[in-house]
């Protein structure tokens, strides 16, 4: 929760494995919890973290991120998302609206600039993001499971699925059900973070 009573939505992925980008995201942690506090507007905040990666970090590194900030009050969800996979918004009269990549990875390419999207949510409205982990899930076959299954399963799920004692984590139990099911025996190669956020 940020100071003016928004609060912020953060998730991303760095590139590579190990101590280098354990660094990294140490560091993108540190700048997003000061240039948030600090009001900074959404594509400031990007464009600033972009040219600091390339300027202070050795080596091709990146990550991408997706940062968004909701008010409470106008329930307005205002993003940038900075080379992500798209979330979700479910919305609880139906469908599933996608909130899409808005530049590059911050780190990448520095300089390119970034654009702020914004959204009206509604009560009882879900945000659901998410890492590539979760699409690029492989079975025993060695199929991805891809975006189109994981839109086909947020859809059959819909908001109702928190509506249950457990809240939010009926949603992400479901999905990570459906995630370990596809996946059967195969380990997965990559890290699974998601996060939901009912609106009041």
């Amino acid at each position: 929760e940020l100071k003016n009573g928004h609060v912020a939505l953060l998730v991303g992925d760095v590139s590579g494995k190990g101590v280098g980008a354990a660094l990294l995201m140490a560091n993108l942690q540190a700048s997003l919890r000061t240039r948030l506090a600090l009001g900074q507007d959404l594509t400031a905040l990007a464009d600033a973290l972009d040219r600091d990666i390339q300027d202070n970090t050795p080596g091709p590194v990146y990550s991408t991120l997706f940062v968004g900030t909701l008010d409470p009050s106008t329930r307005v969800l205002r993003y940038v998302n900075a080379g992500h996979n798209p979330q979700y918004v479910l919305r609880r009269r139906g469908g599933l609206e996608r909130l899409e990549s808005s530049g590059l990875p911050v780190g990448l390419l520095a300089g390119r600039g970034y654009t702020e999207g914004q959204t009206q949510l509604a009560p009882e409205d879900v945000v659901f993001c998410y890492t590539d982990g979760c699409v690029e899930a492989e079975n025993e076959s060695g199929e991805m499971f891809g975006a189109d299954a994981l839109e086909r399963e947020l859809l059959a799920a819909g908001p109702g699925t928190i509506d249950r004692a457990d809240g939010a984590d009926g949603l992400l139990r479901h999905m990570e059900g459906v995630f370990r099911t596809f996946r059967g025996s195969r380990e997965p190669f990559d890290d699974v973070t998601m996060m939901v956020v009912k609106v009041g």
